[in-house]
Formats: C-alpha cells, structure tokens, sequence
C-alpha cells in the first residue's frame, strides 16, 4: 500500500511506486480522501486527485503491478489509514499487507489515528530520506527524485513549464481543469 494526498502525483511519486513495485506481487496506490493530519486541505478534490493518480500510473505503463483505489476518496469524512486497512482486508482476506512511508511519516506513526491497531495488520516499510534519523521500522533506499507536489504546484501557478516533473496526460488534466492556478 502507498497512500498519499497525490496533489498533484508527479514523476517523484511514480520512480518510487515504479521501485516498490519491483519488489511486490502488487502495489496498491490510495489517494487520501480528507488528509486529517495536513495543516491545509489538497486544492485538488479528491475524485480529481483519484484521476490524476490512474492517468499516471497508466500512462507510465504500471497498471499490471499497480492499481488505483479510489477506497478513500469515496468516504465522507477524514481518512484514516486504519479503516482503509480493515477495508482492504474484507476485499483481499489472503493478502499480507505491507505500508510503504517515508522516513518522515515514520517519524510521527504514533500521532496517527489507531497507531497501535494498525501495527498489528500491517508489515511498515519505510523509503528513508537522506537527513533524517534511522527509524524503528525495515527501510529501504532508493534515489528519490526532488520534486514536491507544492514546487509542482508553485511552477504551475507561475505558468511554469512542468514536463521534466509531471506525466503528460496529468499536465493535460490540470490545464483541463484549471487546477493550481494553470488558467
């Protein structure tokens, strides 16, 4: 499982789902619906951010390994990976779930809502961020690329050219839209 408020998803996003994905049967990838721990809301709605997600994975030819759930996009209400974990277990009974996080997020698991019941149904491994303390979980290093979603989101609003940190499809999309100030 990768979650994540994917506002916008960009080309940093898929190299890691791309590299998880290599060591996996599958990849489930979980746009966030209403993110309760970020201080401001996505500027995309979640059924928008849900159709960037799938036009990314997509267009990257990863739909074979990788899925996009709109699981959480669908709910009313914050989201809470527990809940999405009790979720996928009725729809996959079999699987064993593995939570990919950065390095960042590990830092702060215990804040996250039911913490402790979430250890107990999922394998956490973390993608480690250079600059940041070792953490109690498996990690693995891969070469992130340095791209945000908010540099991705200023270089649009500033008529910025974005192909070097976006698919072509999700540039489209957000013109389309007029997502992020692009009109």
């Amino acid at each position: 499982m990768f979650g994540g408020t994917f506002d916008p998803i960009h080309l940093g996003h898929l190299h890691l789902i791309k590299e998880i994905s290599n060591k996996f049967e599958k990849v489930l990838v979980i746009p966030a619906g209403a993110p309760w721990l970020k201080d401001n809301p996505p500027l995309a709605n979640s059924e928008q951010r849900f159709q960037m997600a799938d036009l990314a994975v997509t267009s990257m030819g990863l739909a074979e390994k990788v899925e996009v759930l709109p699981i959480e996009i669908r709910k009313a209400g914050s989201s809470y990976t527990i809940d999405t974990v009790e979720d996928l277990k009725q729809i996959y009974p079999e699987a064993n779930f593995t939570l990919v996080i950065g390095s960042d997020a590990a830092l702060h698991l215990d804040k996250w809502h039911r913490s402790a019941d979430l250890l107990k149904l999922v394998k956490i491994l973390v993608v480690k961020r250079p600059a940041t303390p070792p953490s109690d979980f498996e990690e693995i290093s891969i070469k992130a690329l340095d791209i945000s979603s908010t540099k991705v989101r200023k270089s649009i609003s500033n008529r910025e050219n974005v192909s070097s940190l976006l698919p072509p499809k999700v540039v489209t999309f957000i013109r389309e839209y007029g997502l992020y100030g692009s009109r």
